[in-house]
């Protein structure tokens, strides 16, 4: 199939997943709606069951998170028979049967470790400014906090409070794992990418430094990097050829080890120019205006600045990922514990997954996501000020100040 053709030269089989982005919908799934189990057929597409369900084609991403569980491995991901998730969000949810199948299913969760009497407290390091994963303005720190802070408040509550855990915000992600994470400053810390440790040999400096001096927990999630591009732009990401002699922009500190990842080699043999300002948005603003040609981004950090910013009828994403990135919990080799810290990071999220609760918490996080960008894209409507005159003399005035948030500064970030 020609629409196949990217993902055997991605080399990622797991993005067979996506083989149905651009197929034909059958009938069965036209009439799906969210909340339920669906047995794929043959042309189905996740796109054009997003758009029936949700009413936005682009959101078949919510599809693809929900079922990072079952897809596996293959070439065949998504063959007639498979059996998805067609989670509800937005104004969907309110079609949520009252009972979670998922979350109500009897399997056994993993049976909690005993502790070590050298571990009674675990901190982790995490920081702002990575929505939807993790800012402290979200909602619960944002998705992976709330994953985090559940699943280790479940395992404390499991062994009957002689564990305990703590979560800190230091807003300098270029500082967490040098030195705070490899002086044992804090435990261990959240959520990090991780490279292709495998082809060590063919990794930048940065990414080396990670494979060598930390260990990676279990996924907490799986994260498409997608490229931003001008809606007049030509770019169609057909092969990584077409990438040749164009300017990036990724900010400082971010990783870059993906662009040079599958044989690319973009940054090593300077095939791109990459510009590295300080922040995702000021990366967007460069590319309105011309300054770029692409930004490559983890897709849902890049979609929410570029609604922040109100660029949307001005940028476009291409759907073909550049790549897709796990995100974990990491510590540091030279922790005496390290082993351990992972071992029981590990079982609690296996046993949030288990339970269903993992799944509830991702589903809601991405549900706040998408209702956000509804309401910032949604036009503003413009205040009405009464006239003086025309309040009732009887009627006094309440005074109400709109109060906004002062303007984030964004710290040079390493993810």
């Amino acid at each position: 199939m020609q629409q196949l053709r990217w993902l055997s030269s991605f080399g990622l089989s797991r993005l067979a997943v996506l083989a149905g982005l651009f197929g034909a919908l059958s009938a069965p799934a036209m009439a799906q709606t969210c909340g339920e189990d669906y047995t794929m057929q043959d042309g189905d597409s996740l796109a054009k069951i997003a758009s029936k369900v949700y009413g936005k084609s682009s959101q078949w991403t919510l599809i693809f998170y929900a079922n990072q569980d079952r897809f596996g491995s293959g070439e065949s991901l998504l063959a007639p028979g498979l059996v998805i998730r067609i989670p509800c969000v937005g104004a969907a949810a309110a079609k949520v049967p009252e009972s979670d199948p998922i979350a109500s299913q009897t399997a056994s969760p993993p049976a909690t470790p005993a502790l070590s009497t050298e571990i009674k407290r675990i901190q982790f390091l995490t920081a702002t400014d990575f929505s939807p994963f993790t800012d402290s303005s979200l909602p619960n720190g944002g998705m992976l906090t709330d994953v985090i802070n559940t699943a280790m408040g479940q395992f404390k509550k499991d062994n009957n409070a002689g564990f305990d855990y703590s979560i800190s915000w230091v807003n300098d992600w270029a500082a967490h794992l040098n030195p705070l994470l490899s002086t044992r400053a804090f435990d261990m810390g959240f959520p990090w990418y991780k490279p292709n440790c495998a082809a060590f040999d063919e990794l930048d400096t940065n990414a080396k430094f990670r494979c060598q001096k930390f260990f990676f927990s279990k996924p907490v999630f799986e994260e498409q990097v997608l490229i931003f591009v001008r809606q007049d732009s030509p770019i169609k990401f057909e092969n990584d050829s077409e990438m040749v002699g164009k300017k990036l922009c990724r900010p400082s500190g971010y990783w870059t080890f993906d662009l040079d990842d599958q044989g690319r080699n973009w940054i090593k043999d300077k095939k791109v120019v990459l510009l590295s300002p300080p922040t995702v948005e000021e990366c967007m603003r460069l590319l309105a205006d011309g300054s770029v040609d692409a930004v490559p981004i983890n897709e849902l950090t890049g979609r929410s600045a570029m609604i922040r910013l109100d660029l949307g009828s001005k940028l476009r994403v291409i759907e073909k990922p550049l790549s897709i990135l796990t995100l974990h919990v990491i510590v540091a080799k030279t922790h005496p514990n390290a082993r351990t810290l992972i071992y029981y990071v590990n079982t609690a999220l296996d046993r949030l997954r288990s339970s269903g609760t993992y799944d509830a918490i991702v589903e809601k996080h991405l549900q706040q996501f998408w209702d956000a960008q509804a309401e910032q894209a949604a036009p503003k409507a413009k205040s009405v000020e009464v006239p003086q005159a025309a309040k009732p003399a009887d009627t006094k005035a309440t005074d109400t100040a709109a109060v906004s948030a002062p303007a984030k500064t964004a710290e040079p970030v390493k993810k």
